[in-house]
């Protein structure tokens, strides 16, 4: 069971941060070592059950000493086992590198499909927010929301629309500061994952390349005010099996056979029962890996960098000294020693971690060695704010983030998932688990509608789920929440038809790499950053039954 620490007190916060750092590299180096042969599984599973018991236990004392409660049995979080990687048991062995899923059962006929939903617009009006289709390539494999700090937190690659500041290293100042592709001076952050065509090429669009580690080698202190404001949140749960971050609300927190803790909404600690699964960028000397577990993600990054802090680009099969050794500004020397800490101010309005296409990618990179494989296809997106149901909406706070669906359902279960495909012509017929063939002609749909009921206070939450909940059917929000405008993203693609005709896996939303592709996995993203005054306007189009 996930349990949260509620509010980690300042004077622990630091120190909390720390060792839920070391925590991640305690279980990469457990899984580098393992992968790499250097270590059976026992051993490691000894070493790195004793190396976490002794931080937990710390994290304890922190707990303590700052006056705050400590969770009840923590020291059972220490314990990690290891049982066969579902991703391989699923995918079966197609070798090293190749794609896994999905399957051909994951793809049926929509004109198969019998309706199942309505077709009728939410009342009152609504606020579209014209924010373009990607025509300037913002892709990066981040996640600011779930990992912040964190390259390559995501292990697949995301489409952004809106906010051109958005990557690992955003704070609410820089995205504030920066442009946008949005009409009417929205500055809003939209992200999902990539569709593409599994047409055999590796297009390596916003996966992390080479040049982009060293670039951010030695940056300036990392986080900053978005380590403030973020970052605190990443030290305010403690997981079943790890002291964690965000999980998506997954109150079980049983990745059943998923990398440990990968970060895009999931259980962030070491699940219990699970064997890793084979990941290149663990344990071998690529220097990329940025010492999280298979994506784990990472505390906030005023905690990782500390100006040239935690070195992430550790060999995963040596031994890592806790967090508060590392981060004096000096590189361990392992691998190629690229450092987290990245400079807060670079990249205003360009992508940090894009890459061109057909360059060479690193182990662990969001594109083909995460098997993200297939030429990207160009999104078609329709984004607007609607009542929700509700009578009346008041306006979101700016900077609230919300994260819609679950990038691991398909090993979490279906409780958060919140995914829908469906077809031009057909969109009284939502699939949740199913990619769409749709008939010549039509695109492909993929619908988010995201939660519109907020809490009246906090703009994130630990596991980015608990200050954000949905209504009722009739609008009604639960007690202490309150009606506000709900996005709604409608994004439609090109399916080529040669795809359709010829493969009976025509295309693929990017994920985890244990996720094998399942469409139940589909998820997006949200950060306002509308201005007051335009968030208003939004309010009253609502709210009027006006059309803007």
């Amino acid at each position: 069971m996930s349990l949260a620490l509620g509010q980690v007190p300042q004077d622990a916060k630091q120190s909390v941060g720390q060792k839920l750092a070391t925590l991640d590299q305690q279980v990469a180096q457990a899984y580098g070592q393992w992968h790499s042969k250097e270590q059976s599984s026992e051993e490691a599973l000894g070493q790195l059950n004793q190396q976490r018991s002794e931080t937990i236990r710390g994290i304890g004392e922190d707990l303590k000493n700052a006056g705050a409660e400590q969770p009840q049995d923590m020291q059972s979080m220490a314990q990690c086992q290891m049982m066969q990687d579902q991703a391989a048991a699923e995918g079966g062995d197609q070798g090293q590198g190749a794609q896994q899923g999905p399957k051909a059962e994951d793809f049926v006929n929509i004109e198969d499909v019998q309706p199942n939903a309505s077709k009728e617009a939410d009342p009152g009006g609504s606020f579209e927010t014209k924010c373009g289709n990607n025509e300037n390539e913002h892709f990066n494999s981040d996640n600011v929301i779930a990992a912040p700090g964190v390259l390559n937190g995501a292990h697949h690659v995301h489409d952004y629309v809106g906010n051109e500041d958005t990557n690992a290293q955003s704070s609410d100042e820089s995205l504030a500061a920066a442009g946008t592709t949005c009409a009417k001076g929205d500055q809003s952050t939209h992200y999902w994952p990539v569709i593409r065509s599994l047409d055999g090429n590796e297009d390596q669009r916003g996966a992390v390349q080479e040049g982009d580690v060293a670039e951010q080698q030695g940056g300036d202190q990392a986080g900053g005010d978005q380590g403030d404001q973020a970052g605190d949140q990443a030290a305010n749960d403690v997981n079943a099996n790890s002291v964690t971050e965000d999980d998506q609300g997954q109150d079980a927190g049983l990745d059943q056979g998923q990398d440990q803790g990968q970060v895009e909404g999931q259980d962030a600690g070491v699940d219990q029962g699970q064997e890793q699964p084979p990941a290149e960028d663990q344990g071998q000397d690529a220097g990329v890996d940025q010492g999280q577990d298979q994506g784990q993600e990472q505390p906030p990054a005023e905690d990782q960098g500390q100006d040239a802090g935690v070195d992430q680009g550790q060999d995963q099969g040596q031994e890592q000294p806790p967090a508060e050794d590392q981060g004096q500004g000096q590189d361990q020397g392992q691998d190629q020693g690229q450092d987290q800490g990245q400079d807060q101010g670079q990249g205003e309005g360009e992508d940090q971690v894009g890459g061109g296409e057909g360059a060479e990618a690193q182990p662990g990179d969001g594109g083909a060695n995460d098997l993200n494989v297939g030429s990207i296809l160009k999104p078609d997106a329709t984004i607007k704010l609607t009542s929700g149901g509700a009578d009346q909406v008041t306006e979101m706070p700016r900077f609230l983030r919300i994260i819609t669906g679950d990038a691991k359902a398909f090993t979490n279960g279906d409780e958060n998932a919140n995914a829908s495909w469906s077809c031009e012509g057909f969109e009284d017929r939502q699939l949740k688990d199913k990619y769409p063939i749709c008939p010549e002609g039509k695109k492909m749909i993929r619908t988010f509608k995201f939660q519109n009921c907020w809490d009246g206070q906090n703009t994130d939450s630990g596991n980015h789920r608990d200050h954000m909940e949905f209504s009722d059917d009739q609008g009604n929000c639960p007690e202490g929440f309150q009606n506000i405008p709900q996005v709604q993203q409608t994004i439609k693609y090109d399916i080529p038809q040669e795809n359709l005709v010829n493969a009976d896996t025509p295309f693929a939303v990017d994920s985890f790499p244990e996720q094998l592709h399942n469409p139940i996995t589909d998820h997006s993203d949200f950060i306002n950053v509308m201005p007051e005054d335009l968030m208003k306007t939004a309010v009253d189009c609502i709210n009027q039954d006006k059309e803007c």
